[in-house]
């Protein structure tokens, strides 16, 4: 019998996490769920945890491989993937007790090709809950799939993250995540939702996303112009497919350039966004070519441009509204 949810957990160092993480899945002894390892050339004990899951968890199948990246492990997992759907969970993560079946039983009673579970962010000493645009408490819902693309763009409540969610497994293997590149889900998730009737959205926190200072996204270096470049190769893709929504995706990708160029100040994200206002102003809406950030950060003088900048932080900083700060149970301790 094939298993309806391939959960495919790439793994590379992360000793001390693998453990919570995969008996967070509930997999254990269960028919209707398998587990892929793919121990992407860890050099620290994860390759002997993923052993011992494997030899221990009948549905555990493990994937040796030299190191080739997250986007690699997630396309090496995909090839074997059994289930109807696919669930990728990160293996510094972890997940809430029945995650996975509140997504399964969403997608099959309401005929969807994706569904989005909610998160946590969760630091060691508390979770944070992004509650600003979609409560916790709001019943589930469907979107079609023209709304789907424009809220990813929006990215308020779609987001952009590959993990956390349940793809039919016959969509995401014929889209491989580029190789070699950081923040690999922008030029991935777009194409995904192209081929999606319905996306579910399931607004209750369902996955632990942990917040590690050696992570990818929690350092602001030149691994983030991958993100700029995954963001124009969507704009392209939806120039041709989704005309209507060119110049909302054309307002996003300058506003997450200006937004890494803000919090930095560096070089590299300043030429990037010059270049990218030179090259996208023709599509932007008329609301940003006339806000006061974007008429301010066209000046090159220092003695404009930083005054502005600190005063926008602060500005943000006095009326901004927060993530919902929830303190971590005893049982909940990372």
């Amino acid at each position: 019998m094939s298993p309806a949810v391939s959960i495919i957990v790439p793994v590379y160092n992360v000793a001390p996490y693998l453990c919570q993480c995969l008996n967070s899945t509930g997999a254990l002894g269960r028919e209707d769920i398998e587990v892929i390892l793919v121990n992407d050339g860890s050099t620290d004990d994860s390759g002997v945890i993923c052993l011992e899951y494997a030899n221990r968890w009948e549905n555990v199948r493990l994937i040796e491989k030299t190191n080739g990246g997250l986007s690699d492990a997630r396309n090496e997992g995909m090839k074997v993937a059994r289930g109807k759907y696919v669930y990728f969970l990160d293996s510094d993560d972890w997940l809430v007790p029945g995650a996975i079946d509140a997504l399964y039983r969403f997608a099959e009673e309401n005929n969807c090709d994706v569904v989005q579970g909610g998160f946590y962010y969760a630091f060691d000493d508390h979770l944070e809950l992004d509650n600003r645009y979609l409560s916790e408490k709001k019943p589930p819902f469907a979107l079609e799939r023209q709304v789907a693309m424009r809220e990813l763009i929006k990215n308020n409540y779609v987001k952009n993250f590959a993990w956390g969610k349940l793809y039919r497994s016959d969509i995401v293997k014929r889209h491989q995540f580029p190789v070699g590149k950081y923040f690999e889900d922008s030029y991935w998730q777009h194409s995904v939702i192209d081929e999606c009737n319905r996306y579910g959205v399931v607004p209750e926190p369902l996955y632990y996303y942990r917040q590690r200072q050696d992570s990818i996204s929690s350092s602001i270096g030149s691994k983030a112009l991958d993100l700029f470049d995954g963001y124009e190769e969507r704009l392209r893709f939806i120039q041709l497919n989704y005309p209507e929504l060119i110049s909302l995706m054309a307002d996003r990708l300058w506003r997450t350039a200006f937004t890494y160029y803000r919090y930095s100040n560096k070089k590299e994200f300043r030429d990037a966004l010059n270049l990218i206002t030179a090259q996208y102003e023709p599509f932007f809406t008329w609301k940003l070519k006339h806000s006061i950030i974007y008429l301010l950060s066209r000046y090159e003088s220092q003695y404009i441009r930083k005054p502005f900048l600190f005063l926008l932080r602060a500005y943000e900083f006095l009326t901004v509204k927060r993530l919902k700060k929830i303190k971590l149970i005893v049982d909940e301790k990372i």
